[in-house]
């Protein structure tokens, strides 16, 4: 497939250009996540990076050119990794999209409104868990969540795979990571389609990638372990 403006890539170093436009090309055309999926990755991650110059141009050209979405499903993408990635890289990836967004002839305006449901996100047993720690925490957590995660413009499915990418770039591989994996299989993700995401997110760093992978794979292991057992006996 035809990436976005693959000579700039390519320009820049006759070794790196080749194998980075390779790398795309791996990320687009894998098959077990959908474009549209595979934008809310590469996005959320570049905003974890952070990066918001060439790269983040280019997956944003990719969103609104070849996947079709709009700009206000970019701007409901930022909205829900706001929290986790961080408030102000955040205003800052918001200021570029919409300077991405209006060089290609996109109207950047919005008529969102703040209304969204109130479902809980997080399991009873984690946010107990959170309130042992720190009560006020807890309830931040509990209210954000409840404030994005039910909002219109993103699948269940995009919303725990722009959380993935949060984690993983990061290198949060602790409760939050096992929480929001528990949150991708409550979506429908299975272990093959989170292992592409990885594999996609290795763009942004192989270490980290490969950490979260044995992480992964530790967390599904032991999640199914007592179940195993318990079938046997």
């Amino acid at each position: 497939m035809q990436l976005v403006s693959e000579q700039r890539v390519t320009s820049l170093d006759p070794v790196f250009g080749p194998m980075g436009i390779e790398a795309g090309k791996a990320i687009w055309g894998a098959q077990a996540l959908s474009m549209r999926e595979k934008a809310v990755l590469l996005i959320a991650a570049d905003l974890c990076v952070p990066e918001l110059g060439m790269p983040l141009e280019l997956h944003v050209g990719m969103a609104l050119g070849q996947v079709k979405m709009s700009v206000e499903d970019l701007r409901e993408l930022l909205r829900h990794i706001a929290p986790d990635a961080g408030f102000n890289i955040v205003a800052m990836g918001f200021q570029r999209l919409a300077e991405i967004a209006t060089e290609l002839g996109h109207d950047v305006s919005s008529t969102a409104s703040r209304s969204y449901g109130r479902d809980a996100v997080y399991d009873d047993a984690t946010l107990a868990t959170l309130r042992r720690l720190d009560s006020d925490f807890a309830d931040e957590i509990d209210r954000l969540s409840r404030q994005l995660w039910s909002r219109p413009g993103l699948s269940m499915r995009e919303r725990c795979l722009a959380t993935f990418a949060v984690d993983v770039v990061g290198g949060t591989l602790g409760a939050p990571f096992v929480a929001h994996v528990r949150l991708a299989q409550k979506a429908g993700l299975t272990r093959a389609e989170l292992q592409v995401a990885l594999r996609a997110l290795a763009e942004f760093s192989i270490p980290k990638a490969w950490q979260a992978l044995v992480a992964l794979d530790a967390l599904l292991t032991d999640r199914h372990a007592p179940e195993a057992h318990k079938e046997a006996s």
